[in-house]
């Protein structure tokens, strides 16, 4: 279960979020990256990227079905 967080997008608004799951809050993960190799085709590998859940906000908006219950 993700922690309910409070943030202010604009002055003296603010609004409860979820922190992401996916990469705890940070806004960094660990994410597939291509690399090019036009002999073999090329790979992938890891490195650290923007989280691909948040889009390296950290938090994601509480979704309808999440407010109900």
């Amino acid at each position: 279960m993700a922690a309910i967080i409070r943030i202010s997008r604009f002055p003296g608004i603010w609004e409860d979020v979820l922190e992401c799951e996916h990469c705890e809050g940070q806004g960094e993960c660990e994410v597939e990256v291509a690399v090019p190799d036009y002999m073999n085709g090329g790979y992938l590998t890891t490195a650290t990227g923007e989280c691909p859940v948040c889009y390296g906000r950290g938090w994601v908006d509480i979704e309808d079905e999440d407010a109900e219950e």
